[in-house]
């Protein structure tokens, strides 16, 4: 980095000021930004954009494209070119009907990412405000802060900062960063606090490139694993009854070419045709569902893995509680008074870090009235975990003094503070769930205790009905807070966690695997928890077949929410918090994380059912078609035929994605013999109803021309697929669970599609009479719906 430096890099502060053409008191004006962003443009660097034509010509390209492309040449050597037309019309429909929906969800995702913008500190007119970060320009001042996430060059006023750098430039070292140094967008705020001006935006900063929240790597989907598994046994089950196929016909005399184009098709049936428009459909509803309710999901998979979720670590503040302290009491010491003590501790705050501790003193300095003014902040301290405290060096009338705000132990032993009454004090409060600051001075080297405050941060009004929700749906609630004991338990009994509370040095202490798996199962939370137990604790329930979530909202959550599977970053969470997590909440409270909960569940019921409709249809296709073979001595369908049968009924399918289904009460699992179980056992009914209206068909039909039995076998195989995706789509009866209208009405219009094909024919499609149409219509029905159902409740 010391070889590229930025033009602003050996300037000074107020020569950076000055050539900016801005106040650090008051920052740019509105009229200025205006005038600023119509220069510089916004703080964004434009993505390149996918080729239209390529998006849509990735459509005849894959495994089931490439089967269908190598029949159509196949067909085209053996003069079937009706054939080649018709399924070279209906690729084209698809690949027209797949790029429509990839444009849907490609919008979808663009609105995600501009709600998910990185907000902002800002000084303009005078006032501190939030903005997204696409709003800055050049000559703005900004407040930075431990935790949050740099979205544009800028040079440090005053202050310090470590910046994180590793995601630009690959090291892991922290680079401390002090005044007339610049901060560069991308990289994170570990530790520190510092006003800094803008000094370049957009394509402009020194790596090009602003913050980006949202994700862009595909996730692996535990979906795609179960699917994958389910295809590798359908294949299996294709490839042994293709085989036998294969050698009873090279016996009877066939050519190996005459059979090889239904060969392709029977293989691609095994293939999951529709499986990425569904994916597709379903994870884009589901988004859109949960951003309109304040959720925004930047890892896709997190719906998913909330659907599974067992066990939930709630952190406390912000989640739980409002995370707006205000002052309950004041107990001043050493003869000052209550006036000195919001004073002094004030004086230990900045305004522009929205700090809740920091808000609650200056709102009650404003309220009593109690003048600041007149005293100059030389230099200002932050509080960490480690110094556990606020400093800051104050100036009036030439003389220096600093004043510190902290924890009580913190600050009682930094005074050698002794008085057992205000030990019983502080006692008192945090078996009332308050939190306990003290305030200080130090002068001449001496530090004074100048009294404690007691702080509330009531629970959220909801929090107890929600908690009670959360393990109705059958989910484990583990509070983590770095609170003291009195203060945990407090809250947790209040909002119904539990009253089961240890400090998280139980935990800690205990290094062997198992057992600290068994104390974190054995309590309802945890005490003084530090952000390495967060994590530990989230590793070792996953280590024991846990799916495990975690809320959080500050920078020492990051590790363990990028650790969980659902990474729940609450409203008032830092930028860091939010990259890390999986899942970002624009509401306050745990109501949302029901709402994801649910919404995940019921993705996976659609994505469950449509893998059971996808075994079943598998299954039945290949061994009916087969088996019909070797009883027959003719293939029941032809190429085209199957296509045919191929988009028309995957087209109905993808509608799964939007159907109504109930939400499970205990969390779902992936595990696939069940799925695998109903498949095989739909399926298998099928193969023998359709094999009993076959022989039916050509005894008492008269259907013997070759022509006729494959309308026939069409017919047969298209009503079967049609009436199972109506009993596979619920657990229950299919007539107790209501049905989507798109997918009522995809089904209506398929069945009427295909009756109009049946009875009116296609060119190399020969018409069926419509009562022998109609009768196999009236028979799959009744198979299905009052035998085929009524077993599928058996199991």
């Amino acid at each position: 980095m010391a070889n590229q430096t930025n033009p602003y890099e050996t300037k000074t502060v107020a020569e950076v000021l000055a050539e900016l053409k801005v106040q650090v008191i008051t920052g740019l004006a509105d009229g200025e930004v205006q005038e600023r962003q119509k220069t510089y443009g916004l703080n964004e660097v434009p993505e390149e954009k996918q080729s239209i034509v390529l998006l849509f010509l990735k459509h005849f390209w894959g495994l089931t494209a490439f089967m269908l492309e190598f029949t159509i040449v196949m067909s085209i050597i053996l003069h079937k070119y009706v054939d080649v037309y018709l399924i070279s019309g209906l690729m084209l429909f698809n690949a027209i009907i797949g790029f429509i929906q990839e444009i849907r969800a490609a919008r979808t995702v663009k609105s995600l990412k501009k709600s998910l913008q990185v907000l902002v500190r800002v000084l303009r007119n005078g006032n501190w405000l939030q903005v997204m970060g696409s709003q800055l320009v050049p000559g703005d001042i900004i407040r930075i802060r431990t935790g949050d996430f740099i979205t544009a060059d800028a040079k440090l006023i005053n202050g310090i900062a470590g910046s994180d750098q590793s995601a630009l430039t690959g090291e892991s070292a922290l680079i401390g960063k002090k005044e007339g140094d610049i901060l560069y967008s991308g990289s994170v705020i570990k530790n520190g606090e510092c006003n800094a001006v803008v000094v370049a935006t957009g394509i402009k900063t020194f790596f090009g490139k602003t913050a980006q929240l949202v994700q862009t790597a595909k996730p692996h989907l535990h979906m795609e694993d179960v699917v994958a598994n389910v295809v590798k046994i359908l294949f299996s089950i294709v490839l042994a009854f293709l085989a036998i196929t294969i050698t009873i016909s090279l016996i009877r005399g066939e050519t190996f070419m005459s059979i090889l184009p239904l060969i392709l098709i029977l293989l691609v049936s095994a293939v999951p045709v529709a499986l990425p428009a569904m994916f597709t459909v379903s994870m884009a509803e589901g988004s859109k569902q949960l951003a309109a309710k304040g959720i925004l999901v930047t890892r896709l998979s997190a719906t998913e893995d909330a659907a599974t979720l067992t066990t939930l670590c709630i952190d406390k503040t912000g989640t739980l509680t409002q995370n707006k302290l205000s002052l309950q009491e004041l107990v001043p010491a050493n003869n000052f008074n209550a006036g000195d003590v919001v004073q002094y501790a004030v004086l230990a705050s900045i305004a522009a870090n929205n700090d809740p501790i920091d808000l609650a003193f200056i709102q009650k300095a404003a309220n009593d009235k109690i003048d600041v003014s007149g005293f100059t902040q030389v230099s200002f301290t932050p509080f960490t975990a480690a110094l556990k405290r606020t400093e800051a060096l104050l100036q009036k009338d030439g003389k220096q003094f600093k004043v510190m705000k902290g924890a009580y132990n913190t600050i009682k032993e930094l005074c050698h503070f002794e008085d057992s009454t205000f030990d019983k004090t502080v006692d008192t409060w945090a078996a009332k769930g308050f939190k306990t600051l003290a305030v200080a001075i130090e002068q001449n080297g001496i530090q004074t205790l100048a009294g404690i405050a007691a702080l509330i941060d009531p629970p959220i009004p909801d929090s107890a009905q929600m908690i009670a929700k959360i393990k109705e749906l059958g989910i484990k609630v583990r509070m983590l807070t770095g609170d003291a004991l009195p203060i945990a338990k407090e809250i947790a009994v209040q909002v119904g966690i539990g009253e089961n509370i240890v400090e998280a040095s139980l935990f800690r202490t205990n290094k062997d695997a198992s057992e600290a798996h068994n104390i974190i199962t054995a309590h309802d939370g945890f005490a003084e928890v530090l952000p390495e137990d967060k994590f530990n604790i989230v590793k070792a329930l996953q280590e024991h077949h846990e799916t495990t979530g975690m809320t959080g909202d500050g920078v020492n959550d990051a590790p363990a929410l990028k650790q969980a599977e659902v990474g729940i970053a609450v409203m008032a969470a830092t930028d860091v918090a939010k990259q890390a997590a999986s899942v970002i909440l624009l509401k306050q409270g745990l109501e949302s994380i029901i709402t994801l909960i649910t919404v995940g569940r019921t993705i996976h019921h659609r994505i469950t059912n449509w893998v059971i409709s996808k075994i079943s249809k598998t299954l039945f296709t290949v061994v009916f078609v087969c088996v019909a073979y070797i009883i027959t001595g003719q293939f029941v369908v032809g190429a085209f035929d199957m296509i045919l049968l191929l988009f028309i009924v995957d087209f109905v399918t993808l509608t799964l994605a939007t159907d109504i289904v109930s939400s499970s009460p205990h969390p779902e699992s992936w595990a696939i013999k069940p799925l695998i179980k109903k498949g095989f056992i739909i399926g298998s009914l099928n193969i023998l109803e359709a094999l009993i209206w076959l022989f039916i068909g050509k005894k008492y039909c008269n259907i013997t021309k070759i022509e006729e039995l494959h309308s026939f076998g069409f017919a047969i195989l298209f009503f079967t697929g049609i009436f199972n995706i109506l009993i596979l789509r619920t657990p229950f009866r299919f007539y107790k669970q209501p049905i989507a209208k798109i997918l009522l009405f995809a089904i209506i219009a398929d069945i009427v599609l295909a009756f109009i094909i049946l009875t009116t024919g296609l060119p190399g499609f020969a018409v069926l009479p419509i009562l022998i149409t109609g009768g196999s219509l009236l028979y799959f029905m009744f198979c299905s719906f009052f035998i085929n159902d009524w077993v599928k409740m058996k199991f």
